[in-house]
Formats: structure tokens, C-alpha cells, sequence
């Protein structure tokens, strides 16, 4: 009996020795859990962190491209439109600068023009006599220098006698009809008419005074 009852005892205390092992390996399992937790968290938060740092960043330079975008266009097109009016500019400056260098040298030339006429008819005079030959000639000789002058500076001279009648250049002053004209045509030069001529560039400075021939009407 006393036999039985010490082994009774043993089992039992072995039990509870057991049963207090298994709690603290349970509370030692738990502690490590715990701790592996923990562990997990704190890795796991500063990887967020960073990712939302990240995301951050590349949408602050997202947004500071589109911003660059917008102000590269706009100043391709405030260049477009600059390029633009100063084309415009000099556009009209060179047509300003063609019409009052045509004003001036029309102003210029038509103060020569009255004198030349006068010379021109002194040296049309018809036969003259032995003492006015010289002068007349004198007057060819400068009418010549004149006309030379006036051509390299693009004045022309023009007598259109025998040409078809163009109103641009030409003035009539008087006309006849006949069967022999098929258009209008200069029969007769009353004055002379000059024009300026630059490369292409052309415009009449004085027009010819002209009597014309038509066809009957």
C-alpha cells in the first residue's frame, strides 16, 4: 500500500511538472510571437514609409514636367508670334521705304524735267541757220550728258511713237480714227515720258503725252 501511494504521488508531481513546463513553453511561444510580430511591424513601417515617400516624389516631378511642358509651349508661341509681327515689320517698313524713295525721286526728277523739255525743243529747231548751228548743237551735246545722268541714276526716257497706247504710261491728248489702226496706237509724241526702274520694280514718273490712232468704231 505504501508502495501504491508513493507512486501515486511521483505520477502527480510529475504531472504538475509537466503541466508547468508546457505553460512556459507556452508563454515562451508566445513572447517569441510576439516579438516576431513586432519585429515584422517595425520592418514592414519604414518600407511603407518609403514607398510613400516615393510615390510622393514622383508625383511632384509629374507635376513640375507638365508645368515645364506648358511653359516651354507658351514660349514657343510667344516666339511664333514675335517671329511673326517682326515679319510684319519688316514687311512694312520696306514698303514704307519703297514709297518715299519713290516720292523722292519723283520730287527730284520733275524739277529736271520742265528744262529738258525746253532744251529738247531748241534742239528739234528745223534747219538752223549757220549762226544758231553751233548753240543747237551745244544743246544736243547737253541734252545727251542729261539723259546719261538720269539713266544711271534708273531714269529712263520713253517715246513711245508706233507703240499700242497704254493708258499706265501714257496720256492721250488728242486721237483719230482709220481703218489702217487695229488697235490704239501712237501716232504722234507731244512730250516724252519718264519712268523709274529698279531690278523689277517700276513706276512712271511722268507720263507720255501722246495723240493716238483707233480703229472705227
Amino acid at each position: 500500500m505504501a508502495e501504491t501511494s508513493n507512486s501515486e504521488n511521483k505520477t502527480s508531481e510529475e504531472a504538475k511538472a509537466n503541466e508547468k513546463n508546457s505553460r512556459s513553453i507556452t508563454l515562451e511561444e508566445t513572447k517569441l510571437e510576439s516579438m516576431n510580430s513586432e519585429e515584422s511591424t517595425q520592418a514592414t513601417e519604414p518600407t511603407q514609409t518609403q514607398t510613400t515617400e516615393a510615390a510622393d516624389s514622383e508625383l511632384s516631378l509629374q507635376t513640375e514636367l507638365e508645368a515645364a511642358k506648358k511653359e516651354v509651349e507658351s514660349l514657343k508661341d510667344s516666339w511664333a508670334r514675335e517671329r511673326a509681327e517682326f515679319q510684319n515689320f519688316k514687311r512694312r517698313s520696306a514698303q514704307e521705304f519703297v514709297s518715299i524713295r519713290k516720292e523722292a525721286v519723283r520730287s527730284l526728277v520733275s524739277g529736271f524735267l520742265n528744262p529738258i523739255d525746253n532744251l529738247e525743243r531748241v534742239g528739234a529747231t528745223q534747219s538752223p541757220s549757220e549762226e544758231l548751228r553751233p548753240f543747237v548743237d551745244g544743246v544736243a551735246m547737253i541734252l545727251k550728258e542729261f539723259y546719261s545722268v538720269l539713266e544711271k541714276s534708273n531714269v529712263i526716257r520713253f517715246d513711245p511713237k508706233g507703240e499700242s497706247f497704254d493708258p499706265m504710261s501714257m496720256e492721250a491728248l488728242s486721237s483719230e480714227e482709220g481703218d489702217q489702226y487695229s488697235e490704239e496706237t501712237v501716232i504722234d509724241v507731244y512730250q516724252a515720258g519718264y519712268y523709274y526702274k529698279e531690278n523689277e520694280d517700276k513706276f512712271t514718273l511722268r507720263p507720255a503725252r501722246v495723240r493716238i490712232g483707233k480703229p472705227k468704231s
